[in-house]
């Protein structure tokens, strides 16, 4: 793992600032106490807190040399307290010797004499507060690299479980199609060539945007259009069309999730009744949402059968994954017109 320091500059400069705090208090202190010589309390405080400063940086590396979560936390405890000893006997040591550079060997002997014991217990109080800045931002830093790893793995999930979901509903339409060309391609072969042709570019966009998960809402409308006119290939003048769309040109939707919608309304309403069907699309634009609203009659006896299948069943567990919300799709059934409204929250422009 890369240094707090070359990681977040930030936070070298704040250990800076840190130091020279220490440097003043520790100034003030000596000369306080033991009303020691202020160029000799100044030379050994900058000395010392310079040194000890630099040793620090290098304790960082002690830290992640202890960490194991095999070892004991006795193990943890005594690494460091051996580490701690090492480093401020090396630490006193070596500023005595500069000390000694720059004075004569009494003047410093007994500075450091009358220094020693509060040296030391500042020293230890310093490398605790070292290791516990360490630590605190080791444990951080892994928690978020923790979380960042969760979240790719929650998204990977997500979009396994969306491509599932999509691929159970792919196979469904072209069922139903490759059975209406098999019926058209004996009773009127041109209806089946046209159909074909359709479903090629129908095909074609599912692949497309296989992999994206939203898409506008202009090209899903034009992809459930070339739905509707394969349908339409089929059932003819029976099955009716009506769009309506208020201001939501550029808005964005789950792609692929219309087409269950009119797939129910085709196999409940138009394909089980012997008169006219009107499936009536209405989008418009509702504060931050965009409502979809899908209504088509149907006969009583075809509505009996009736019941939610995979595809609304799908359509709700991908508005759960996408938007948190199951409960985003809703069905009302009233004097024999079939409604379904579905609310697309937080839509976004498109580029």
């Amino acid at each position: 793992m890369k240094h707090p320091f070359f990681k977040n500059p930030a936070i070298f400069i704040w250990y800076i600032l840190f130091w020279l705090t220490v440097s003043v208090i520790q100034f003030y202190f000596e000369l306080s106490i033991y009303n020691l010589d202020i160029a000799i309390t100044l030379v050994d405080v900058v000395v010392s807190n310079v040194v000890l400063a630099l040793l620090g940086v290098g304790v960082w590396y002690v830290v992640i040399g202890g960490v194991n979560e095999k070892r004991s936390q006795m193990y943890i405890v005594l690494y460091h307290l051996v580490a701690m000893l090492f480093l401020v006997s090396f630490w006193m040591w070596i500023t005595n010797q500069i000390d000694i550079l720059l004075f004569d060997d009494e003047t410093a002997k007994a500075h450091f004499n009358r220094v020693l014991p509060g040296k030391a217990g500042v020293g230890a109080l310093i490398y605790i507060l070292i290791l516990v800045f360490y630590y605190t931002f080791f444990y951080y830093d892994r928690l978020k690299e923790k979380s960042k790893e969760e979240a790719r793995l929650k998204e990977l999930v997500t979009a396994t479980q969306l491509n599932e979901l999509k691929s159970q509903i792919n196979p469904h339409f072209l069922f139903n199609s490759l059975n209406s060309v098999s019926y058209l391609t004996v009773a009127e072969p041109e209806k089946a060539r046209e159909m074909v042709i359709k479903l090629s570019s129908f095909l074609r966009y599912s692949l497309k945007h296989k992999e994206n998960e939203l898409v506008s809402i202009d090209q899903e409308i034009e992809h459930i259009k070339l739905y509707l006119e394969i349908e339409k290939v089929r059932f003819g003048d029976k099955l009716q069309v009506d769009f309506h769309v208020e201001g939501c040109d550029k808005c964005q939707i789950p792609n692929m999730i219309l087409q269950p919608l009119y797939e129910n309304a085709i196999k409940y309403g138009v394909y089980e009744t012997t008169s006219n069907v009107c499936i009536k699309t209405r989008i418009y634009r509702d504060g931050n949402s965009m409502v979809f609203v899908l209504s088509n009659n149907y006969e009583a006896d075809a509505h009996n059968k009736k019941g939610e299948g995979i595809g609304l069943y799908n359509i709700r567990q991908r508005l759960g994954l996408v938007y948190g919300d199951s409960t985003l799709l809703k069905i009302k059934d009233e004097n024999q017109i079939f409604t379904v409204t579905l609310e697309i929250p937080q839509i976004k422009k498109m580029l």
